[in-house]
């Protein structure tokens, strides 16, 4: 009797409609068959081996059951995915149906495919055309599939708001879909429109099968205008058309115009294929490694933020992977989703915005609040404070606002609108008006109630039981902010622009011993309750419509909790609430920032590094070593001699290591050492929130600084500009202490060059209307020329 074989893996989700119509046509037909998720292939390498035909849905086998396919007697082997194609046996023509059939699926094109093998086979059975099944279209659990939009609006009676949610063809085609029902249900319970969009992954056009940003424009757009406000993401790899699957980049592509002109923000949803909800919930890490790649680092290439864990896979009796919700995070991401589109329809002069400063450890005192590496953080908010009411936001009296950082500090540290420290008490707070609300006993329990068990429990382990601290039944050590029985938020109001420093992470403040603050980046320990009431009067009392954390980094992102795909249970999803949440983070920063985007479901704001400059170090140690080399080349050995000792004198006075045991050897370690400090680059002052410096010659030096290395896509200004006179830069850079046709050696040419490649741009930025230009070199001297006027001379 013949055999047919189906290993079938990625979930298997078709594996029970598969396992029907095999079951039916093999009483019809008389023959045997296999039908496995692939992960069960080994058990049945000698049922795989006596096949007569096999079909191949999987990306990874065992080695036995690879073996077992490659010494098998089928005659057909059709490999669906890319992965065993080496197996592939049938003519090409037969491959390709097979592909169609398995691929556009659905019971009618399983069974003819069935019907396919079996006449290949030699039996007599009648084939049918491949029916259509839609590749993409709109479901809706009351409702049913539409094909097109038009017929879904006239169904539904769309009303904004309105969120677009984007799933996969598969779960729709075999009823996986359990989690987009709850999904919608959660939308729609919030008060918002749903179109729930399913898709196939990726343009084939072998097959015919449209990619997602094809469903995107045919079910999202109408009349070339979005119609959603929100779009929710549930699927896989990248969100745009990166091109075929094995040549993939992590690039930038055409589809960004099309997000551009939808202008919505795109909230990614995790589902995890390789661990059940109950897993991930035991799991301190959230979700496993591949799922991090596939489903959170890859849709952030296309601007997909908030990775936040939907639901998980269990593996039933039949080998199917069974789609689960965590229902708590599908309610959840309806009220993110709710708030992300009542901030876009609130008129700004409504508009509440939260902004947090980072507020380093105790042991910098009153001085750091308001910092942020490489970032002038008071001049950035007073900046934005002014640009806001430009914009029509209500900051309040105007003629009140700082006029620039300094005021900003001023004001924050003339009401101590500042955490508690060693010597600011919380009595000083209050007293000089730096409280800006209270949050009292039964408002606090009321929030902390609302908490996980496992939270609440590991709180009062840590810190005490709220009701004690608020009544001073604990030690003072673990008190901190609290003011006749309540907690003390503290910060400054410009209109419905809140300004607070992020809560203390375990300070004692004016009770400090000097210990507590160790455990400030302890990831075990919960944030103390003062941190909850802050963070919680913000989203419930003042109701921010934004959160922003201003600069590069604070303490919420580093908060005990998940690695990424958080619960309840993680403190800094505990914290933002359902509120939308924007960081300020430096550009140069990416690993942290990644975390914040990640634990704290920040929109990442990034902002340039500061203002930088090479190092202009250590010259007069630079010259003895450059008259040392051309005594030498030029036979005068005494002077050589003389300005070596002084060489030797200077570099022990600058603590430079000297290990060589000859003049040549020491010249050319000092000669690199020197190299490799002019290679420092150094800050010249901080950088502004969306200002570049306004001095052309010190934005000519931060220019030139960027472009000084060579990069993967251009060649360094220093490069360019030797190599245009004719010198070999390479050899340059190789050998810094040698001498070139200049007359001059390699390092000193460099720093040459480099002063003038300043002046090219400094000039082009003073003067940008010239555009040629002429560098030369005249008697030993560079020389360059803007429309016959020299520039620079050396």
């Amino acid at each position: 009797m013949m055999k047919l074989s189906f290993i079938i893996g990625y979930g298997a989700s078709m594996l029970p409609l598969l396992s029907k119509v095999l079951k039916e046509e093999s009483k019809e037909h008389g023959f045997d068959y296999l039908v496995i998720n692939s992960d069960l292939s080994e058990e049945y390498a000698k049922e795989i081996m006596e096949s007569d035909a096999i079909v191949l849905y999987a990306y990874e086998l065992p080695e036995s059951a690879e073996n077992a396919l490659k010494e098998s007697k089928a005659r057909v082997i059709a490999p669906i995915s890319d992965y065993y194609l080496h197996l592939s046996r049938g003519s090409p023509m037969l491959l390709s149906s097979v592909e169609k059939y398995f691929k556009i699926g659905g019971e009618r094109n399983f069974r003819n495919l069935i019907h396919l093998l079996l006449r290949e086979l030699g039996l007599p059975v009648n084939v049918e055309p491949v029916e259509d099944v839609p590749w993409n279209g709109i479901y809706h659990p009351k409702l049913g599939t539409f094909g097109d939009l038009k017929s879904y609006l006239q169904a539904y009676k769309l009303r904004r708001p309105a969120v677009g949610i984007l799933f996969y063809r598969t779960y729709w085609l075999y009823n996986n879909i359990q989690f987009v029902d709850d999904l919608i249900n959660s939308m729609e319970e919030e008060g918002i429109s749903v179109i729930p969009v399913f898709t196939y992954g990726s343009r084939d056009d072998a097959i015919g099968s449209p990619s997602k940003e094809d469903s995107i424009r045919a079910f999202f757009m109408k009349d070339g205008e979005p119609i959603i406000d929100v779009l929710v993401n549930t699927t896989t790899f990248f969100l745009l058309d990166h091109g075929e699957w094995e040549k993939r980049k992590y690039a930038e592509v055409g589809g960004v115009e099309l997000l551009k002109k939808m202008n919505v923000p795109v909230i990614n949803l995790v589902l995890s294929y390789y661990k059940s909800v109950d897993e991930w919930l035991a799991d301190p890490q959230g979700i496993d490694y591949l799922s991090q790649v596939y489903s959170i680092a890859m849709p952030e290439v296309d601007g997909a933020v908030e990775p936040i864990f939907i639901g998980g896979a269990r593996i039933n009796d039949s080998g199917v992977k069974i789609y689960e919700t965590y229902k708590p995070h599908a309610k959840y991401i309806a009220k993110r989703v709710k708030k992300w589109i009542e901030l876009r329809q609130k008129p700004p002069k409504e508009r509440k915005i939260a902004i947090v400063l980072i507020n380093p450890p105790c042991k910098g005192l009153e001085a750091n609040v308001a910092v942020g590496m490489g970032l002038d953080v008071p001049e950035s908010i007073t900046k934005l404070l002014h640009r806001l009411s430009e914009l029509g936001y209500d900051v309040g009296d105007v003629s009140k606002l700082p006029k620039n950082g300094k005021e900003l500090i001023r004001m924050i540290m003339e009401r101590k609108a500042i955490s508690e420290f060693r010597w600011t008490s919380v009595e000083d707070i209050v007293r000089c008006g730096g409280a800006a609300a209270f949050v009292d006993e039964e408002t606090y329990l009321e929030w902390f109630n609302e908490l996980p068990d496992d939270v609440k429990a590991k709180m009062v382990r840590d810190w005490g039981h709220p009701s004690d601290v608020l009544n001073g039944r604990v030690s003072k050590v673990f008190v901190g902010m609290v003011h006749n029985h309540k907690f003390v938020v503290p910060g400054i109001r410009f209109g419905n622009v809140f300004i607070t420093p992020q809560p203390k992470f375990g300070c004692a403040g004016s009770a400090c011993d000097g210990k507590v603050c160790r455990i400030l980046h302890d990831p075990t320990i919960a944030p103390p309750h003062q941190w909850l009431a802050v963070y919680r009067w913000i989203t419930r009392i003042f109701k921010a419509d934004l959160i922003m954390h201003f600069g590069t980094h604070g303490y919420l992102e580093f908060r005990p909790g998940k690695g990424a795909g958080l619960s309840p249970s993680c403190w800094p999803e505990i914290s933002v609430d359902d509120v939308p949440h924007l960081y300020v983070y430096i550009v140069s920063n990416p690993m942290e920032g990644v975390i914040a985007k990640r634990r704290s479901y920040a929109e990442i704001i990034d902002h340039m590094y500061p203002p930088m400059a090479m190092a202009d170090v250590l010259e007069d140690l630079e010259l003895l070593l450059n008259q040392y080399l051309k005594a030498k080349q030029s036979g005068d050995f005494t002077r050589a001699e003389i300005t070596y000792k002084e060489i030797l004198e200077k570099a022990r006075k600058n603590n430079i290591p000297i290990r060589g045991d000859s003049p040549e050897k020491v010249a050319e370690e000092v000669h690199r050492y020197l190299d490799m400090v002019r290679g420092t680059q150094i800050n010249m002052g901080l950088h502004i929130f969306g200002c570049s410096p306004a001095d052309p010659s010190k934005l000519a030096n931060y220019a030139v600084t960027v472009m000084a290395y060579d990069s993967h896509n251009f060649p360094s200004i220093i490069r360019t500009i030797a190599e245009y006179i004719g010198l070999n830069y390479d050899e340059m850079k190789a050998n810094p202490s040698g001498v070139n046709e200049l007359g001059l050696t390699n390092s000193e040419t460099t720093e040459m060059i480099r002063k003038v490649a300043v002046k090219v741009v400094e000039s082009l930025i003073k003067n940008p209307e010239l555009k040629d230009n002429l560098l030369d070199v005249v008697n030993g001297e560079l020389k360059l020329v803007f429309g016959g006027e020299v520039y620079a001379e050396v």
